[in-house]
């Protein structure tokens, strides 16, 4: 197993469940790879402010907070179509999986 590798992290579980949602491998519509560049922009910009640089840890953080925000505001992920908070989790998702905290 890679070093950083968790398999039943936040991290791991939520790439599973969101990757059925919206494709996060190398075919995505220009639409989709503009929006979600943007999204994982910001969350490298608010990770970087925080506490440095991405990690497992730093982005779980980030995803805890980010979820909690969601529930807070009464999102669920069972809307149909890519919301803003869809795509930033996506984003959160596609940045694990480059990092190789996912697989």
């Amino acid at each position: 197993m890679r070093p950083g590798f968790y398999a039943e992290g936040p991290l791991a579980r939520l790439s599973r469940e969101f990757g059925l949602l919206g494709p996060l491998g190398d075919t995505m519509e220009p639409w989709m790879t503009a929006e979600l560049d943007q999204h994982a922009a910001a969350v490298r910009d608010s990770i970087a402010a925080d506490s440095g640089p991405i990690t497992r840890i730093s982005l779980s953080r980030y995803l805890d907070g980010f979820m909690d925000g969601c529930r807070e505001r009464g999102w669920h992920s069972s809307c149909d179509g890519y919301d803003w908070e869809t795509l930033r989790v996506l984003a959160v998702c596609r940045l694990a999986k480059e990092h190789g905290f996912v697989r």
